[in-house]
């Protein structure tokens, strides 16, 4: 058993590195966040809208508008939802806020402005939580071609993520439903790789995923991209790495300073800078106690 863990990591190792090097794009800040984010939160999905970054907490019924000039929280929302409910992913459609719960599997429309929340229908249902703890971990809405985009963490036996893509469609009162279109599969090399997050990049009509490698001490980010045709679908074949300055070896590095680096959201602002933040808490969230673990916000800047 040990000798055969041993090859996985030398695989690993190799694969890893194997790959040519790439001119980063983007450099890596670290956000200063108020004390109150480093309580049990667990941010799981984050959506940039109107100049604010919406946090939405995994276990904890609440988003948080985070303004990223003053640095501070300046509203909260809290959300009517099941007990059992499993926020793992956030976007934004037509001036609303989405989001796709894990536990409870839904989608669930919210109006900012008044904090009202439904569960949206769609079509298809969508997959429950799997027997190793996947289910649907992010969400991603194409405004330019009226499509909706759900990630699965990882499949049963975690050999691969998908994507599934929805339509919208309006009912005569124009409320919003999902119809099914196609899903989309993602090789994962080992169980220890996983896709915890989408976003949609409308300035170059493509998807933006977040993913990463974890065993013990060892881990690896990355993010990658999916071209989107003029039909608004999800181009498998042009999936790619995105070049980040170093940000496998400063994931590690904040890691030692106690910040969570189970990284599980992403967005993208009005500027093309990418937006990522950490998940802080495994378990139960006592959502009023202190983490042992900080969220990290990164700004990672074009360069």
């Amino acid at each position: 058993m040990r000798i055969s863990f041993l090859l996985a990591a030398i695989s690993t190792s190799f694969v890893l590195n194997a790959q040519p090097p790439q001119v980063p794009l983007y450099s890596i800040d670290n956000v200063t966040l108020p004390e109150s984010l480093n309580k049990q939160v667990c941010i799981s999905g984050m959506k940039y809208l109107d100049g604010k970054l919406y946090m939405a907490s995994e276990r904890c019924p609440v988003i948080f508008a985070f303004d990223p000039e003053s640095k501070t929280v300046i509203n909260s929302i809290n959300l009517n939802v099941p007990q059992f409910f499993e926020m793992e992913g956030m976007t934004s459609y037509n001036g609303k806020l989405y989001l796709v719960s894990e536990n409870t599997v839904a989608v669930y429309e919210v109006d900012a402005t008044s904090s009202s929340i439904r569960i949206v229908e769609t079509s298809t249902p969508l997959p429950p939580k799997s027997k190793s703890g996947d289910g649907m971990e992010g969400i991603a809405a194409n405004e330019t071609h009226n499509k909706f985009y759900i990630l699965r963490e990882r499949n049963e036996d975690m050999s691969k993520s998908q994507i599934y893509t929805f339509s919208v469609e309006r009912n005569f009162e124009d409320v919003l439903s999902l119809k099914y279109e196609s899903v989309i599969e993602l090789p994962l090399l080992n169980p220890q790789w996983r896709y915890s997050d989408i976003c949609f990049d409308s300035q170059n009509n493509r998807l933006i995923c977040l993913k990463s490698f974890s065993k013990g001490k060892l881990r690896q980010q990355f993010i990658e991209t999916i071209n989107i045709d003029v039909n608004g679908n999800l181009q498998t074949e042009t999936l790619q790495n995105l070049p980040v300055e170093n940000f496998s070896e400063i994931s590690n590095q904040y890691k030692d300073q106690d910040y969570s680096m189970n990284l599980e959201g992403i967005t993208l602002d009005k500027d093309g800078n990418i937006w990522i933040i950490s998940d802080n808490t495994s378990g139960k969230a006592q959502c009023d106690m202190v983490a042992k673990e900080k969220t990290i916000l990164l700004q990672l800047k074009r360069k």
